[in-house]
């Protein structure tokens, strides 16, 4: 392995450091309409099935794979000053090609996070700002051709595995621009709960199974702990049924998702 594995602390020094870039968040839009029609985009988000999930879940070495790869994704994802969107993007890049990979193949970790991260800055960042890929650290690079060409080459692998669908929704646009308003009246609490929860959801890129749940579902249930870490099931529904769009929001994979994030964030720090 190029890289050692990524760690808790570096997932949440990460998400501190970007959680400026959305203070400036309206809190006030909580329009229905946009909210059906994000529920709408996320069912169409093509999601790994239950033997691609496995496939990565059971295999060692594509766990290890899967580790470093996101702690070079978070580390260069800082380094660019990238939104917190592009890096979660970029793991279900990540996480759809590895489904798709064979033992043996000779993959070069920062390649492939390298082009995963890349791929999904042209997506959600400014072009103004887009870093060249010679600025892709490649230290110790090992096979025989030009870093660029394989990011070139590993880009192309990726969109064919993804069909060109590029645009995923993720829990940070129902978190920001909904949940958080509804769940929160407190001003005094909003910026804390809005960093905790952005956090909470930055975690999920440590269990590929919570990350191919639908992102209004872990939105909600990371916004919900963020708010308070001892709510039993029954309150957990209530609070989800109050949601105007509660129709399109699965209400037992909340529940589900609340106490396995209260579970992968139990030597987290709240108030």
């Amino acid at each position: 392995m190029e890289n050692p594995g990524s760690s808790k602390a570096e997932v949440q020094q990460y998400t501190y450091n970007v959680a400026e870039q959305l203070d400036g968040g309206n809190d006030d839009h909580t329009d229905d309409n946009y909210m059906q029609i994000l529920y709408k985009k996320e069912i169409a988000n093509p999601i790994l099935n239950d033997q691609e999930a496995l496939n990565i879940i059971n295999e060692n070495w594509i766990q290890e794979f899967r580790t470093a790869a996101i702690h070079y994704i978070l580390r260069t994802g800082e380094r660019f000053q990238f939104r917190i969107h592009t890096v979660y993007t970029s793991v279900i890049y990540l996480d759809r090609f590895l489904a798709t990979r064979t033992r043996g193949q000779n993959w070069s970790i920062r390649v492939i996070a390298a082009a995963c991260l890349s791929l999904a800055a042209k997506m959600d960042e400014s072009r103004d700002t887009l870093p060249s890929l010679s600025e892709y650290p490649m230290e110790n690079f090992e096979l025989n051709s030009n870093p660029i060409n394989a990011i070139r080459m590993t880009e192309d692998l990726i969109l064919d595995v993804l069909r060109w669908n590029m645009w995923f929704v993720t829990p940070f646009a129902f978190t920001i621009f909904y949940f958080q308003s509804r769940f929160c009246r407190e001003d005094s609490r909003k910026d804390y709960i809005r960093a905790k929860t952005m956090e909470i959801i930055m975690s999920v890129l440590r269990d590929v199974r919570l990350m191919n749940y639908r992102p209004s579902v872990i939105a909600a249930a990371a916004t919900l702990l963020a708010l308070n870490q001892n709510l039993t099931k029954e309150e957990l529904v209530i609070k989800a049924l109050l949601l105007n769009g509660a129709a399109f929001l699965q209400i037992d994979n909340v529940c589900y998702c609340y106490y396995k994030l209260l579970e992968l964030n139990k030597n987290t720090t709240f108030r």
